[in-house]
């Protein structure tokens, strides 16, 4: 589902991806939550998001993901 909601945002004509946030678990960090900005989103992967820094993210591990600062999917 995260990434229905993320390809939607990407291929929206009045969306733009950079504008979004995303909310994911990642181990090992204070609450085990890390939130990235859409700018460093290189791509969408078939099983991961991936970021510009060639970090992969599966998509199960994302928790939200909010546009221009609204909630727009929760897991």
């Amino acid at each position: 589902m995260a990434k229905s909601v993320l390809d939607m945002i990407l291929w929206h004509p009045e969306m733009d991806i950079k504008l979004s946030k995303i909310t994911y678990i990642h181990r090992g960090t204070k609450g085990n939550l890390k939130t990235v900005a859409g700018e460093y989103i290189n791509k969408l992967g078939r099983g991961f998001l991936i970021l510009d820094e060639d970090t992969h993210i599966p998509y199960h591990r994302i928790i939200k993901i909010q546009y221009k600062g609204k909630l727009i999917w929760n897991k």
